[in-house]
């Protein structure tokens, strides 16, 4: 029977696709597909050029269309594979690009969006191929629109749209504030993991290990008053005095993790107030020695590292909320540890 299937394949010129059963099992956690329907449609799929299938996507052997075409498929390890070998004119391929969609993949965070594969008049792959390679990487499979049948002269318009940040994806959920909740939500976010890199330098982080925009949301909704952290840092800042001693989202962050530490409310306010403000400050006050310290960073081409600052305030509220006394405030970071507050 086998063979009588493999004979109709060759008279239409259809190519034979031959996948493992666990890949055609491999599906998004909002799908509905299920190993026994694609087995069962499997037999159909591997007879015909191009299927509608009764899950309501297509199966297609080759990407060519002489006109514009448009059919939602089921995107295997297995096509992605054949379809990148199609990819022989597109942009520099970007290796940690797709080892980070793989790693959202992975983890069961990739949602089917709409966003398209393209190909040329000819099949020549024209966008999507950083997930085609993440499909491939992470042996997960998806429904995509695909569009074949573009002209080849357009390829230079395709995805040069302004790609969407952390903040506007907050901004179309109604959130106020998002730039500031946007950094402050990825600092946040290392910090919980004490992990210094991926709180000050992200993009030094290994690919898989990053924050993707897609991931804040997720992240706000695991810690929702990180709002009221935002709004606190933003009403403690002085106006008029232009640039300010430390940056919004990172007194939010600050302020966070002392509430976080058990400290309340008010301390949190009365020490950040006092940082950003310095009124009436006592003598021996480790603000007054921590605020000298970052007001000699503002001059001009003066840039204190975030890691520094960060650790610089953290320490002095250690000093503070103690009741210690200090006039010059340092953090050796080669010999500190990173003061994360337990």
């Amino acid at each position: 029977m086998r063979e009588i299937y493999r004979r109709a394949a060759e008279a239409f010129g259809a190519r034979i696709i031959t996948e493992r059963s666990e890949t055609l099992a491999t599906q998004t956690d909002n799908t509905r597909y299920s190993k026994t329907s694609w087995e069962e449609g499997r037999r159909c799929r591997e007879t015909v050029p191009q299927h509608l299938c009764r899950e309501g996507c297509y199966w297609i052997a080759e990407p060519i269309d002489a006109d514009m075409t448009s059919r939602i498929v089921l995107v295997t390890p297995t096509i992605a594979k054949s379809w990148l070998r199609r990819n022989d004119k597109n942009r520099t391929f970007t290796r940690n690009a797709a080892r980070i969609l793989a790693a959202e993949m992975g983890r069961g965070h990739w949602r089917e969006n709409g966003e398209s594969v393209v190909f040329d008049t000819d099949g020549v792959l024209v966008d999507g191929q950083h997930r085609l390679q993440a499909v491939l990487n992470s042996g997960h499979s998806y429904r995509v629109p695909v569009i074949t049948g573009i002209e080849p002269e357009v390829r230079p318009t395709v995805d040069t749209g302004v790609k969407r940040s952390a903040a506007n994806n907050l901004q179309m959920a109604d959130e106020q504030n998002t730039a500031t909740l946007a950094a402050t939500l990825m600092l946040w976010r290392g910090y919980d993991m004490k992990n210094v890199s991926a709180m000050t330098y992200p993009a030094a982080v290994a690919p898989e290990n990053r924050v993707t925009t897609p991931k804040i949301l997720e992240y706000l909704e695991e810690w929702p008053d990180i709002r009221e952290a935002v709004r606190v840092s933003l009403a403690l800042r002085p106006s008029g005095q232009g640039r300010a001693l430390v940056p919004s989202s990172e007194a939010a962050m600050i302020w966070y993790a002392i509430v976080r530490s058990g400290a309340s409310r008010e301390s949190a306010n009365e020490f950040l107030g006092s940082v950003l403000a310095g009124f009436d400050l006592a003598k021996g006050n480790p603000i007054i020695g921590l605020r000298r310290r970052l007001i000699d960073n503002l001059g001009v081409g003066q840039r204190m590292d975030k890691r520094e600052r960060l650790a610089l305030v953290l320490k002095t509220w250690l000093l503070w909320s103690t009741g210690q006394t200090r006039k010059v405030i340092k953090w050796e970071h080669a010999s500190e540890p990173f003061p994360f507050l337990d």
